[in-house]
């Protein structure tokens, strides 16, 4: 029986060990074609480079890795790993080092001109989303950032420059779900590393304490792939004239807007800043703003509050939770999305109502009770 050999150089390498035999990587008995290697194995393989020498593995589905799952058998020790993640870096250990395919200089593949060919010659991808690394084409953006995540080690999520001057950005608290964006700083010439969550203020913390002072958050690390500051549209007067004038702010309202649109600009930063994470393939159902508040509280350490528009729904939500009086930095984020985007507020605005308040009520009532606004 031919030998499992669970690492190679190149693809004729794999092609050569079994011959159009059963495959060897498979549990069940299926003749290892190359349609089929490249189908079924070598589109997920993992290139790294040995000894400066460019080599990959590719995944087993045999019944080492319990109910026939795709597995990894390292080429090194023989451990067996199930996930991908782990077995990157379970082979990282070795001291290999990972690479892209196309810096390993191995034959292409393929992969996806021949099944495409072989499944159906007239196909074409039409709207699909193709991965830049291995050219698999995807249904959904979704199904492609995922694949990216896991085969290609690509977890970046947005990072946005909201304040040049102190230096706050924002960026997803996590990575399923609602992208809810926090603030954090972070700044090497202010000497500024702080992250607005408690769970990461507690991260690193304990490992200063147990000697290791520069570690940064999860948050904080995705600075280095920050975008640069970019100032928003401002906030002009005319459009708050206009959402006065169809009496969708009193005015105590409106002064109170302009007061603090006003000392946002005397203090050089914006009053307003929006955050659409659909530019960044992610949900474009919420809207967030990083709102200026003049105040340093547990809800705004760094001055600046977060505000959400759910555009489904038609909901406001402000980590100020002020629930007796009007909430300023809700009208400041109405007046930006009023005066830039009025299409977005277009069916709350069809509600003649005289108070942005009485507006809100209005729109919490329409809402599911099974809780539809996920901002």
């Amino acid at each position: 029986m031919t030998e499992r050999v669970f690492v190679f150089v190149d693809e004729e390498e794999l092609f050569s060990v079994m011959k159009d035999a059963d495959c060897l990587y498979c549990r069940n008995p299926v003749t290892a074609s190359k349609h089929h290697l490249r189908k079924r194995h070598l589109r997920f393989a993992i290139y790294y480079k040995d000894s400066a020498i460019g080599k990959f593995s590719i995944p087993c589905y045999c019944s080492d890795g319990g109910h026939g799952r795709s597995h990894w058998h390292c080429p090194m020790c023989a451990k067996i790993l199930q996930r991908t993640k782990d077995f990157k870096i379970h082979i990282t250990n070795h001291g290999v080092e990972m690479t892209d395919k196309s810096t390993v200089e191995l034959q292409p593949t393929m992969v996806l001109s021949e099944n495409q060919q072989t499944d159906n010659e007239d196909k074409t991808p039409g709207n699909k989303s193709a991965c830049q690394k291995c050219g698999i084409f995807f249904t959904t953006t979704s199904n492609l950032r995922r694949h990216e995540r896991l085969q290609h080690g690509q977890d970046q999520q947005p990072m946005l420059c909201v304040d040049a001057k102190n230096a706050i950005y924002v960026t997803p608290k996590d990575l399923h779900g609602p992208r809810v964006p926090i603030h954090i700083r972070k700044s090497f010439t202010l000497q500024i590393l702080l992250c607005e969550l408690e769970e990461c203020w507690d991260f690193m913390k304990a490992l200063a304490q147990s000697g290791n002072p520069g570690k940064e958050c999860r948050h904080l690390v995705r600075t280095n792939h920050a975008q640069h500051y970019v100032p928003p549209p401002p906030l002009s007067i005319s459009s708050l004239e206009e959402m006065s004038h169809k009496h969708l702010l009193s005015a105590s309202e409106k002064h109170a807007c302009q007061e603090m649109n006003s000392r946002a600009c005397l203090e050089g930063v914006d009053c307003v800043y929006p955050i659409f994470w659909g530019k960044h393939d992610l949900s474009e159902r919420c809207v967030y703003f990083s709102v200026y508040t003049d105040l340093k509280d547990k809800w705004c350490q760094f001055g600046r509050t977060r505000v959400s528009f759910d555009t489904k729904s038609g909901s406001w939500k402000c980590l100020c939770e002020h629930k007796r009086i009007p909430c300023i930095h809700k009208r400041l984020s109405m007046w930006w999305l009023f005066q830039e985007h009025p299409k977005l507020l277009q069916n709350p605005l069809d509600v003649h109502a005289e108070r942005v308040d009485v507006l809100e009520e209005v729109v919490m009532d329409k809402m599911s009770p099974d809780g539809d606004d996920l901002c």
